[in-house]
């Protein structure tokens, strides 16, 4: 048993890219910091990888979802999405929060300052709905 959680320590994981990267989501500061504390983990290349996302077979898990979330939405590449992309991106935010089911509640667990209060939620919801509002064509300048 030992043997063999040594041994799954030495698999190599891909953790994908943790480049920083330029701010460039038109967001009021408020918005920005309440995604950097509850989405930028798994939904951007800012991810801060905690000492237990090191350690098999936990690591294997961490780092899936956190790919799997970077392929759903990064934060990091923002400006690179299409209008309509960011549009649907936006919309499916709206949803998930709604339902809360982001930030998720396993990740809340160990990550207490990820929780979303009522504020939050309602200060997201109304930034969304107000870039929802904006026209496709200026919202891409």
């Amino acid at each position: 048993m030992v043997t063999a959680l040594f041994a799954a320590q030495l698999v190599p994981l891909t953790r994908g890219s943790n480049a920083p990267s330029i701010d460039t989501l038109p967001a009021p500061a408020r918005i920005e910091a309440t995604l950097k504390r509850a989405c930028y983990d798994c939904h951007s290349n800012q991810t801060r990888w905690p000492w237990y996302s090191r350690v098999a077979p936990l690591s294997w898990l961490i780092v899936h979802e956190v790919n799997a979330g970077r392929r759903q939405l990064n934060f990091s590449d923002w400006e690179s999405y299409y209008p309509a992309t960011r549009r649907r991106k936006l919309e499916w935010i709206g949803r998930a929060v709604r339902a809360d089911k982001m930030p998720p509640w396993d990740y809340t667990l160990i990550h207490r300052g990820a929780r979303l209060s009522e504020a939050d939620k309602a200060a997201l919801e109304e930034w969304i709905e107000s870039a929802l509002a904006i026209p496709a064509a200026e919202r891409s300048k």
